[in-house]
């Protein structure tokens, strides 16, 4: 296919975009039919389609697609979709009792001021930050409110320190394992020494027995603190769980596969999209996506089911 075709393709792939709603409704029947299609399906898996003319349509859709997944876009706690998912579980959560939240990898404190913003008077929120310098800026968002209790050190499979790299101006992309993003301009050359613990534990001793949200965003990490938290998963201590999964695991060698396996016994899987979730029904190689999205996790266990509706 030569570069004219190959823009008139991707100018009605835009047309299609813009149109929105509509055209995003019709997708399903049109994919079914697609399958049903013996003469669609054939035509679509010919060798000519997978030559090197076609290459620049199809890495344009593949990113397309992804960012339509909601997977990379980044943004603040709004347009990521996280904001929605914390909406929609404070309005599911039990009554009678405040709502419990744990912040692991609270940062500069900036989910944490959207979940005050959102339900001050009813929260219980614990934020963990291990990076002394990070857990000053923290202290300064958050720290003060009768309802915050903020805790310098992070979560992890073991009670152990460990060297967290960084590099200046970098507090969102400090990490546990030393990243290469040069591709990005930038080095990890910056490091201090943290404190890890485990959730179990952590939990045991502040008294809290259910948590009903865990939001995890600990850049690659979140296998292992999820592996602290064994028996409080496998037991419906925690409610939902909302984690990232993306660049950081590389370096970490953390597969979706892991994340799934060790939430699957116990929870329902979901990716965040804007305004709402995409169910993981099952584990497939194709969700081992490299680039940043988030997910959420729900306990089969907790009564009222969160997001039933």
């Amino acid at each position: 296919m030569q570069p004219a075709p190959i823009k008139a393709v991707l100018s009605c792939v835009f047309i299609c975009l813009a149109i929105g709603g509509k055209v995003a409704l019709a997708i399903p029947e049109m994919l079914q039919a697609i399958t049903h299609s013996q003469f669609l399906r054939g035509a679509l898996l010919r060798p000519t389609f997978r030559t090197t003319g076609f290459q620049p349509l199809w890495n344009t859709l593949h990113r397309l697609s992804l960012w339509g997944m909601n997977m990379g876009p980044g943004g603040g706690v709004e347009s990521s979709g996280e904001q929605w998912v914390l909406q929609q579980i404070l309005r599911d959560r039990p009554a009678g009792s405040p709502f419990v939240l744990f912040d692991v990898g609270a940062n500069k404190g900036q989910y944490a001021t959207e979940a005050l913003a959102l339900a001050d008077a009813d929260l219980n929120l614990y934020c963990f930050e291990p990076s002394p310098p990070t857990f000053q800026k923290l202290t300064s968002a958050v720290g003060g409110k009768r309802n915050v209790k903020l805790h310098n050190f992070g979560m992890s499979s073991a009670e152990s320190e460990a060297t967290l790299h960084y590099h200046v101006g970098g507090d969102a992309e400090a990490s546990l394992v030393c990243r290469d993003l040069s591709h990005w301009g930038i080095a990890q050359n910056q490091q201090v020494s943290v404190k890890l613990r485990r959730l179990d534990e952590v939990a045991k001793e502040l008294g809290v027995h259910q948590i009903d949200f865990l939001k995890l965003d600990v850049e690659g990490h979140e296998l292992a603190a999820l592996e602290g938290a064994g028996t409080m998963l496998r037991d419906g201590g925690i409610r939902t769980i909302q984690f990232e999964f993306g660049g950081p695991d590389i370096e970490s060698r953390t597969f979706f596969k892991d994340l799934y396996h060790i939430l699957n016994p116990h929870y329902t899987l979901f990716r965040i999209v804007y305004e709402g979730l995409d169910p993981v029904r099952e584990y497939s190689e194709f969700l081992e996506t490299f680039v940043t999205g988030n997910y959420l996790a729900v306990s089969r266990l907790a009564k009222p089911q969160p997001l039933a509706n």
